[in-house]
């Protein structure tokens, strides 16, 4: 038997992987977002990202258009990389690229992907089908439509997202607004983004006061020297407002009122704390998971320890 019979190798279905991520993201609200958080991450120094999002139900059609850092050829090429290294990341920045599968958030409700980049005077222009994807057999590399390449211009860095036919029956863009503001409380304040030319905002609910508290050891030692702040509202919050916000490094992972939910005056309660510890724990056991869920993994030990501190502050 030679010796390539005899090896086996763990193998990927490069398109089913892509399409059974897509598969994750389920609604409008969960695509738009993913592509207008890119653009509001992914910016040069000193420019106030902005970010526009244009609706079109009887098209069937929704572009996203940022004034981010834009991507040259290289990292077009890393962008259609499967689970590949956030380039950020690698290079100690922190973000919400975590798993390389954004990409595939369009599949999950169209057909057609077309991105439109430009990065230090040259424009590239690319197009990805759903059937493009479906036609590639088993462990085959999909191609990439390439519409521009390397094309002179004097447009500003920035990115267009266009993604075309729909299978929803509707846009929803009272939902659409409504999940980006709630996401927009967990964002620097110098971020703007619009929906048909209408300012997604968020404000601060009025505070009667704050509390704030710092773990004592051992729960320091596992931890980190963190601070919690948990705030009391003037008014009841919205469900999805209410609890404590968990970050990792200034990015937002779970809001959580740590088994609280229900209980009396639990409603007036929010705040945050954030554990730089969480983006670089290495148990076998992760604390995240690639489903855009905004929940933490309730398996994994440093998750428990801090609904343990947050759920005792809250109590």
């Amino acid at each position: 038997m030679s010796s390539s019979a005899s090896e086996l190798v763990v193998r990927s279905h490069v398109a089913r992987d892509l399409l059974q991520n897509a598969a994750l993201f389920k609604t409008d609200k969960l695509v738009v977002w993913e592509y207008v958080s890119n653009g509001l991450q992914y910016v040069d120094p000193g420019t106030n990202p902005v970010v526009e999002v244009y609706l079109d139900s009887k098209k069937k059609r929704i572009v996203v258009e940022d004034n981010g850092r834009g991507m040259d050829w290289p990292g077009l090429q890393n962008f259609f990389v499967m689970h590949g290294e956030n380039l950020d990341r690698r290079e100690g920045k922190p973000g919400r690229g975590r798993f390389g599968t954004g990409k595939s958030a369009a599949f999950g409700i169209a057909d057609l992907l077309r991105v439109t980049t430009v990065r230090d005077g040259y424009r590239h222009k690319v197009e990805l089908t759903r059937q493009g994807v479906e036609k590639m057999g088993e462990g085959f590399e999909i191609p990439v439509r390439v519409l521009e390449s390397q094309k002179p211009t004097d447009a500003e860095n920035g990115t267009i997202i266009e993604i075309e036919n729909i299978h929803l029956a509707s846009l929803d863009q009272a939902g659409i607004v409504h999940y980006i503001e709630r996401h927009l409380a967990h964002w620097p304040k110098n971020c703007s983004v619009f929906v048909n030319k209408y300012e997604c905002e968020y404000s601060d609910p009025p505070v009667s006061y704050e509390k704030r508290f710092r773990p004592e050891p051992p729960m320091q030692e596992k931890l980190g020297d963190v601070f919690l702040t948990i705030k009391v509202s003037k008014v009841p919050l919205d469900p999805e407002l209410r609890g404590v916000s968990i970050y990792a490094d200034g990015v937002w992972h779970e809001t959580t009122l740590a088994g609280s939910e229900g209980r009396e005056m639990s409603q007036y309660l929010f705040g945050d704390i954030d554990v730089p510890s969480l983006d670089d724990d290495k148990s076998p056991i992760s604390p995240f998971d690639l489903s855009r869920s905004m929940r933490l993994n309730p398996n994994n030990q440093l998750v428990q320890a801090i609904y343990a501190f947050v759920g005792r502050a809250i109590e």
